[in-house]
């Protein structure tokens, strides 16, 4: 049997190399990714205890409460709050992975505007409608920030 010709796989390692600035990237999307399924436990179990600070302001059991009957609904489809984390963070780790190998960073920073200013609305929600902050969500808030600072640091540079 012949053995596989690896001068494609070389060639790919080459032209997919990540620098520091793309690997501090790639961590806090994976951040992003394993906080936003660990919400996703807490919201399937409906076990808030390790993210409800006895208060009243800080409660993801409450803030869960109020969204479990207020979805987000768009015709006839309906989906929870915790569910776009699950969409977004994933797939915010794959189109880097794209733009890095294409070298078109630019395209991430109007993607991750789009979750900013959806951030803006769930902060709205938060704290004007719903009256409680999670501190897990306002932590997905936070990557998501850090994010969009990391991808504008490098398309800058």
């Amino acid at each position: 049997m012949k053995p596989l010709d690896s001068e494609p796989v070389a060639e790919f390692q080459k032209s997919f190399r990540l620098d520091s600035k793309r690997w501090i990237f790639v961590a806090v999307a994976v951040a992003g990714v394993g906080v936003t399924f660990y919400q996703a436990w807490e919201y399937i179990t409906q076990d808030f205890s390790s993210c409800s600070v006895k208060n009243t302001i800080w409660s993801c059991g409450g803030v869960a409460a109020w969204a479990k009957y207020h979805p987000i609904t768009v015709g006839s489809l309906s989906i929870a709050y915790w569910q776009t984390g699950v969409i977004w963070f994933p797939l915010t780790l794959l189109l880097a992975f794209v733009a890095f190998r294409y070298y078109s960073e630019l395209y991430l920073i109007p993607f991750l505007m789009i979750g900013n200013i959806f951030t803006i609305y769930l902060w709205f929600l938060e704290l004007h409608v719903i009256g409680l902050i999670c501190l897990v969500c306002v932590s997905l808030y936070a990557i998501n920030y850090a994010l969009t600072g990391l991808a504008i640091w490098i398309v800058a540079t």
